[in-house]
């Protein structure tokens, strides 16, 4: 069992098992209650709860970036549930938990295949969020028996009032156990996103019609105001679809461009990888070019999926020397938190080029197809990934700082920017700013030779220290940016603090005998951060850390 499913199934599997007790000894209790028409009209409800869930919302549906999972508290089936729960009483909330029960079921054995785990414990928790209102059935009767222009704002308010209450104190704390997130954190991103309360609050006043129609029994009219959300769900996942299939062919337009123009082979593999299906939130791909004789330097090419962990970096570079020495075109290994697939990328000549990783974050071992299908991916990838190496030193003149081998500063930018598109409740990111101390002395005092060995010696050092997936580029004379995709904050400062000691302890000296030290700045990464307003945040840090006396790591207050 994967480290993000196994909190996710115990919550499931346990409030499930709450949820079905509770769910029995409510129609124990109240279906004697039920008449015909409130049977029929949560089985109606169930099937267009079901619709909902189907379509993969809210797993798929509203959400902050297409392959996270940040909005899970924002829901689109309120609608339906609170027409449910206006049958009154302990009737409408029994009748609710069931609606939900068997929609979410049926929507979880029906996408089974699809891995989404999510939708049985997104089901669970409002079937148990439901059971909870069961004692106060009698002060819904009265709210019922109250005139509709009275009750309609009293109403509205409490349904608000739940939706907020199941957002904060039920589905971000399970949010929170489940992807190992900061509960804090959590709630702050959710309270500052102004997409969470314009669906929530619209949400709320479609619920509010759809209650009132129910009470005055016009509930073919409550179950027509139930098309729009439907049609919502459906159109939501129609036009994910879409753009993963444009997507698709502008990757073929610009392969065919290449193929025409300048022969640049990215563009290829972008669009053969586009040819297999979409990686879920938990399976990463990459492709690699063999542009070294050790495996642990060969270049990452393209990526699609979420960023791997330290963990996934270092199951890949076992893989990857596992697949090149031991002959097989193909081989798999698994450790606590990934099961990793290798493809070697080879010609008739034998000669490894390159490979095509995959890693899943879950215990589900590819089919026999899906390894046929990423063979024959890597197949062929391999003669563009032999032509990877003639065209590798024009790009790293393009691309890569002369004097140390990092990135050079528009490089580093751009993997700024990159990161910062990514990032999303579920997805971390941060950057370090590292300024040498006193640099100007070594120039001074022992000369340019000197400083430029300095500088080369730092940047070894920067890049042996890093994690795998970070990127680190020279961004001015002695100074040099880290940029941390899917980074903690305290992950963050622990490898700025590696980095800040190994630069001390690495044997380069000024005139006066000292040991040469840097300044470090952090800065952890929010929803909607610039690189302007990060670096910014990055260079306070570093300020403060000259200031306090330099050989330091000092992070942004407002990132903490």
């Amino acid at each position: 069992m994967s480290e993000r499913n196994a909190p996710s199934r115990a919550i499931t599997v346990c409030g499930g098992i709450g949820a079905v007790a509770g769910l029995a000894a409510a129609l124990t209790l109240y279906a004697p209650l039920f008449t015909q028409v409130d049977w029929v009209f949560t089985a109606c409800g169930a099937l267009a709860i079901f619709f909902v869930a189907s379509n993969a919302l809210p797993v798929r549906g509203l959400r902050m970036r297409r392959t996270g999972l940040s909005a899970e508290a924002i829901f689109l089936d309120l609608p339906i549930a609170a027409s449910i729960f206006a049958l009154g009483g302990e009737v409408g909330a029994t009748a609710c938990a069931l609606a939900y029960a068997l929609g979410f079921g049926a929507a979880s054995i029906a996408r089974d295949r699809e891995g989404l785990a999510d939708l049985p414990r997104h089901g669970v928790l409002r079937v148990l969020a439901i059971l909870l209102f069961l004692p106060f059935g009698g002060n819904s009767a009265q709210l019922q028996a109250l005139p509709i222009a009275q009750a309609t704002p009293i109403y509205a308010a409490i349904v608000f009032a739940a939706v907020i209450v199941f957002m904060f104190a039920i589905s971000a704390p399970v949010s929170s156990y489940t992807f190992h997130l900061s509960l804090a954190r959590l709630w702050a991103r959710l309270a500052r996103d102004p997409r969470t309360w314009a669906v929530t609050i619209g949400g709320v006043l479609w619920a509010t019609i759809a209650r009132d129609e129910v009470v005055l029994g016009q509930n073919l009219v409550a179950m027509a105001l139930w098309l729009p959300v439907c049609l919502s769900a459906f159109l939501l996942r129609t036009i994910d679809r879409q753009h993963a299939e444009l997507h698709r062919l502008r990757l073929v337009r610009d392969a065919v461009q290449a193929m025409l123009g300048e022969r640049d082979p990215l563009p290829q593999i972008n669009a053969i990888l586009a040819t297999l299906r979409v990686p879920s939130f938990n399976e990463t791909v990459s492709v690699l070019a063999a542009t070294s004789a050790r495996t642990d330097a060969w270049r990452s090419v393209t990526t699609l999926g979420p960023t791997l962990s330290s963990a996934g970096d270092e199951l890949r570079r076992r893989i990857l020397a596992r697949l090149k020495f031991g002959g097989s075109p193909s081989t798999s290994l698994r450790d606590d938190f990934y099961t990793a697939y290798a493809f070697a990328a080879q010609l008739s000549d034998g000669e490894v080029h390159g490979a095509l990783t995959v890693h899943r974050r879950n215990d589900r071992p590819l089919s026999n197809e899906q390894i046929g299908q990423f063979t024959n991916a890597a197949f062929e990838l391999a003669p563009l990934l032999r032509d990877m190496r003639t065209i590798a030193a024009t790009q790293n003149a393009a691309t890569i700082d002369g004097l140390t081998g990092l990135a050079n500063r528009a490089t580093a930018m751009d993997s700024l920017q990159t990161m910062l598109e990514q990032i999303s409740i579920s997805e971390n990111g941060a950057v370090l700013l590292l300024d040498i101390d006193h640099f100007k002395t070594i120039n001074d005092q022992l000369g340019h030779a000197a400083g430029d060995e300095c500088l080369r010696k730092i940047g070894e050092i920067i890049r042996t220290t890093v994690r795998g997936g970070d990127i680190a580029g020279r961004i001015g004379g002695e100074e040099f940016l880290i940029v941390m995709p899917g980074a903690s904050r305290d992950v963050a400062l622990t490898v700025g603090e590696r980095l800040r000691l190994a630069i001390a302890l690495g044997g380069m000296r000024y005139a006066n005998g000292q040991p040469v030290t840097t300044s470090i700045g952090a800065a952890a990464a929010h929803v909607g951060d610039t690189g302007e307003t990060l670096l910014a945040r990055a260079d306070r840090g570093l300020y403060e850390a000259k200031r306090q006396g330099r050989n330091r790591l000092v992070e942004d207050l407002e990132s903490a």
